[in-house]
């Protein structure tokens, strides 16, 4: 069978494999917090730009001019000026997954349902891949091909040009060429940081409220952009921690108690759990844990590069390989970067594994 003589159209094949993916599930499946709270808050696939090779941001690390003080109207003014602005260039990153099918496997799969079926499969479980990997990539990091983005975890070596959240209270990471530990003097250059020290039961709930309140004293924007990311023992431990004070009632008659509801806020941010998060383990982690993240969706966030193709999560059409290949193709692409306007908002809290 030839190339051209593959069974079923390239345009019906993908409008199906396309509408399929969207609801990706399978037994790999694991929840994408901070993909889903991106979405929350600023909408599926925004912020994005829409061309560059090079995305520049700046940062207000000076003063512009200095006082004058009056008293007669006389005194001569200091016309002394100096730049404000420390530049910071990131690169959009770009990753793609294909997914392809061969004319063996459809006339195996005996007809055109079966094939469309079989593409169908095939395109979730990549979506599902691709997502996965990129929510372990903002979380964690170090993920295979993806080492042009950047990532929230700035506690490991490995990530010091690309994490961006340190567990110190002023960090040192440079960030699209800008050195935070340059501008150490700033506020704004560096995350809140709380270390719980391994007793979540003691020190675990004052380190989450006193970081928070910092944070948000500290919020570029509305706080409704705040979003709390918990690993699973971190979670645990806070949840254990208030419980013995949580008091149940029933609102309504078809309503019964529920003493291990886990819709938590932590100071009123949203709090989600995610299997991603680093561990002291890790390369690059020096023994550190981080617990808890919290961050501001208006200083920190992914922008999505579209351009001729959207890059976010999208999926092309089925084309033919050819050369002599019996071979059809799609690909879904992932292209963007991890952004940042400010780091004061946001925090790391380590070591709160043990209670």
């Amino acid at each position: 069978m030839a190339t051209t003589d593959l069974t079923v159209d390239n345009e019906l094949l993908s409008a199906t494999s396309i509408e399929a993916a969207r609801e990706a599930r399978d037994l790999n499946h694991l929840t994408t917090p901070f993909l889903a709270e991106l979405e929350r808050y600023h909408g599926a696939g925004q912020p994005s730009k829409g061309s560059g090779h090079k995305w520049v941001g700046s940062f207000e690390t000076g003063s512009h001019s200095s006082a004058t003080r009056r008293r007669t109207g006389y005194e001569q003014m200091d016309l002394t000026f100096s730049g404000v602005l420390t530049p910071m260039v990131l690169t959009p990153a770009e990753v793609s997954y294909p997914i392809g099918i061969s004319a063996v496997e459809e006339d195996l799969n005996g007809g055109d349902l079966q094939t469309i079926e079989l593409a169908s499969r095939r395109a979730k479980a990549v979506m599902g891949e691709a997502k996965r990997n990129f929510e372990e990539q903002m979380i964690r990091g170090s993920v295979a091909q993806y080492e042009d983005w950047n990532t929230l975890n700035g506690a490991s070596s490995n990530n010091a040009g690309r994490g961006l959240l340190e567990a110190a209270a002023s960090g040192t990471n440079i960030i699209g060429g800008f050195n935070k530990g340059t501008h150490a003097a700033l506020p704004g250059a560096h995350n809140q940081f709380f270390d719980v020290g391994g007793s979540f039961n003691s020190s675990g709930l004052v380190g989450l409220y006193r970081t928070i309140i910092a944070a948000k004293a500290r919020a570029t924007d509305d706080l409704a952009g705040l979003t709390v990311i918990a690993s699973e023992k971190g979670l645990e431990n806070y949840k254990r921690t208030i419980q013995a004070n949580e008091r149940y009632m029933v609102s309504s008659g078809d309503q019964a108690l529920d003493a291990t509801g886990m819709n938590l806020l932590i100071s009123g941010v949203p709090a989600h759990v995610s299997t991603y998060m680093p561990k002291g383990g890790d390369d690059g982690m020096s023994g550190t844990d981080i617990s808890f993240y919290l961050i501001d969706l208006n200083s920190i966030y992914v922008c999505w590069s579209k351009v001729l193709r959207d890059g976010y999560f999208s999926m092309s059409d089925f084309e033919n390989v050819g050369n002599g290949y019996q071979v059809r193709v799609a690909e879904i692409l992932v292209r963007g970067q991890l952004w940042v306007e400010s780091w004061a908002s946001s925090a790391v809290i380590a070591n709160g594994e043990s209670f």
